[in-house]
């Protein structure tokens, strides 16, 4: 295209991106060691980990340049919070569930069992208070986060037995995450939290009888039909989950604007590709799974009634013990009331 024949828009668009791309060239190249609670394979999760990292370093024009580590290169996983917090660890990708133990409130941030849909939880996120709330959480920590990934919605979890009665969970050792992992110690299960990586060996041993970790992409690469043939859905307990950077806050206050604002924006374009590819590798996924002689449950009404009856009385708890809890569930529940008439008529059900 001759410059002749080019739109005013679009010469003014090239132009800033011209001055950009020189802005960035002429400040001094800033390095970031980021490690990824997800191996870069993984799909949805550390695929959308790897993206984010190798989008940063184009959209910066190497004005900030990140480099990923696979899980366990620097600190183990569920030590990436404090590494980053210290400042051992520049960077950080993971999710904020992670670290409810050291603050309640972070599991809001993360998944939310029977809440918000991915589009209504980005909304909420971006449009409401959600991300100023979560930053101000962050910032007592010595942290910054980025919203930088979202899933679909997970299965319910992995199954040596099925489970006819409720009353089976009782006793139970599984692996759970999040809130759901509260629900799940309500109806008598013995929770435990475990890494991607250590899921499958515990699995095998028989020091866990149950697992829930993600969709059925990410689950089949994980090997859980090798031992537990029974795959439930929905997964009540993660509608969607955010993903996020965690950045040391000494780190990223020294960043300029420019810099901030390629992380943010590659964090964006990552939260899009990760949950669009997210959706298209299940139904592949799915027949592998059953392939391998799995047999697909579907929770019924009574169960999942339940669920979201201790799902309730989770949140409940958790808001009178914790200030923070209820502040951002307050927040999250009053943005969903004030959209839910909007929502209710805008889609055919």
């Amino acid at each position: 295209m001759t410059l002749k024949f080019m739109t005013r828009t679009a010469v003014a668009g090239l132009t800033c991106l011209g001055l950009v791309t020189a802005a960035a060239h002429a400040e001094e190249p800033v390095k970031l060691k980021m490690q990824s609670a997800y191996a870069a394979g993984l799909p949805a999760l550390g695929e959308t980990a790897k993206y984010f990292s190798d989008s940063v370093n184009k959209l910066s024009a190497n004005s900030v340049r990140v480099k990923f580590y696979d899980p366990g290169k620097l600190v183990p996983t569920l030590q990436i919070f404090d590494a980053v917090q210290s400042g051992a660890v520049d960077a950080g990708y993971s999710w904020p569930g992670y670290w409810m133990g050291k603050m309640p409130a972070l599991a809001l941030f993360a998944a939310v069992p029977f809440g918000p849909e991915a589009n209504d939880f980005l909304s909420w996120i971006y449009h409401g208070d959600g991300l100023k709330l979560w930053r101000e959480l962050y910032e007592k920590q010595g942290v910054v986060p980025v919203p930088c990934g979202v899933l679909a919605p997970e299965a319910a979890g992995w199954f040596r037995k099925p489970i006819d009665n409720l009353d089976q969970l009782k006793g139970m050792k599984i692996r759970f995450g999040g809130l759901g992992g509260d629900v799940m110690k309500k109806l008598g299960a013995s929770v435990t939290v475990l890494a991607a990586g250590d899921i499958m060996p515990n699995l095998e041993r028989g020091v866990i009888d149950a697992t829930e970790y993600s969709m059925p992409a990410i689950d089949e690469i994980l090997g859980f039909y090798k031992v537990a043939k029974n795959y439930y859905f929905p997964g009540w307990h993660q509608p969607s989950s955010i993903l996020e950077l965690i950045v040391n806050k000494k780190k990223w206050d020294s960043l300029s604007d420019l810099q901030r604002a390629s992380i943010e924006t590659a964090c964006q374009s990552a939260t899009l590709w990760g949950m669009t590819k997210g959706i298209a590798d299940q139904p592949k996924a799915l027949d592998a799974i059953k392939s391998h002689g799995v047999k697909i449950h579907v929770w019924s009404d009574e169960a999942l009634a339940a669920f979201r009856k201790a799902s309730d009385e989770v949140l409940a708890e958790n808001a009178a013990k914790d200030p923070d809890f209820k502040r951002v569930l307050e927040n999250l529940n009053s943005f969903m009331s004030a959209t839910s008439e909007w929502r209710g008529m805008a889609y055919a059900r």
